[in-house]
C-alpha cells in the first residue's frame, strides 16, 4: 500500500513542459562577400559584427553585414566565433583548433589545439563564453555535447545534450546560453550550469547557423547556404501554440 502511494506521489510530480515560441523574421539581408557564413557575434564596444565563414575566414562587418575588414590569417573550416575582451576567438571544426585574433586589427595572436573524435565535419560547430562558470564552451555538432574549457583551452568537463539532434551555434545573453539547431530549425534557451532547455524558439528560415544579440535585444541569425542575415525582434515571453 505504501509503495503504491509513493509511486502515485512521484508520478504526480511531472516536470513542466518546455515552452515553445514561434519567431518570424522582421527582415533579412544578403551577406555579400561572405561565402557560407556560419556564425556571428555582436561587439558592443565597436557596434560591429564579427562573422566567420566555412571557408576559414574571419570578417568584421558593420550593422548591416557589409564587410569592413577580413583577417589575413585563415583556417580550414571556421564554424564558431566569440568576442571576449580585446580578442576574437574562432573555432575551426576540421582543424580542431581555436584561433585567437586581436580585435583591433584582426591579427592572429595564438592558436590552441582542441580535441574531438569522429569525422572532420562532426566536431565543434560553435564557441561561446559562459559568464556563470567563467569558462569557454565548445559544442560538437554530432553527438551534440557541450565541452567546457578554461581560458588556455584545457578541457574541464563534458555535458551531452540529449534534447536535440545537432547544435550549430551558441551565444550567451541575459544569463542564459542560446543554442541554434539547424536540424530542428530552432533556438534553445538553456541554463548555464547543466545546459538544460528552458524554452524553444522555432525560426522560419532555412539552415540557421549562428546567433547574435544586438544592443536593443534584437536577434540576428545567419543562414549558411542562403548566405543571409536574418533579423528578429526581441524574444517573446508568452508561449504560442506548437
Amino acid at each position: 500500500m505504501a509503495f503504491l502511494l509513493l509511486t502515485s506521489i512521484l508520478m504526480s510530480f511531472k516536470p513542466d513542459p518546455v515552452p515553445v515560441y514561434r519567431l518570424k523574421a522582421l527582415k533579412h539581408s544578403f551577406l555579400k562577400g561572405i561565402p557560407e557564413p556560419s556564425d556571428i557575434v555582436f561587439d558592443a564596444e565597436t557596434g560591429h559584427f564579427f562573422i566567420v565563414s566555412d571557408h576559414g575566414i574571419l570578417f568584421e562587418c558593420d550593422s548591416s553585414g557589409l564587410v569592413l575588414h577580413r583577417a589575413k590569417e585563415e583556417g580550414m573550416d571556421f564554424e564558431g566565433v566569440e568576442v571576449k575582451g580585446v580578442h576574437i576567438y574562432v573555432s575551426d571544426e576540421s582543424g580542431r583548433k581555436v584561433y585567437k585574433y586581436r580585435k583591433s586589427d584582426l591579427f592572429l595572436e595564438q592558436t590552441y589545439q582542441v580535441y574531438w573524435g569522429g569525422p572532420m565535419n562532426n566536431s565543434y560547430e560553435s564557441i561561446a563564453y559562459n559568464n556563470t562558470k567563467n569558462c569557454f564552451v565548445l559544442i560538437s555538432e554530432k553527438p551534440p555535447t557541450v565541452v567546457e574549457y578554461d581560458t588556455t583551452f584545457k578541457e574541464l568537463a563534458q555535458y551531452p545534450l540529449g534534447f536535440t539532434r545537432d547544435i550549430n551555434g551558441c551565444r550567451w545573453h541575459g544569463g542564459s546560453l542560446y543554442m541554434v539547431s539547424n536540424g530542428n530549425a530552432s533556438v534553445f534557451k538553456c541554463d548555464p550550469v547543466h545546459y538544460k532547455p528552458e524554452a524553444i524558439y522555432k525560426v522560419n528560415i532555412l539552415d540557421p547557423e549562428g546567433i547574435a544579440f544586438g544592443r536593443n535585444g534584437n536577434v540576428f541569425i545567419t543562414s549558411d547556404n542562403e548566405q543571409r542575415l536574418y533579423v528578429f525582434n526581441t524574444l517573446p515571453n508568452t508561449p504560442q501554440n506548437k
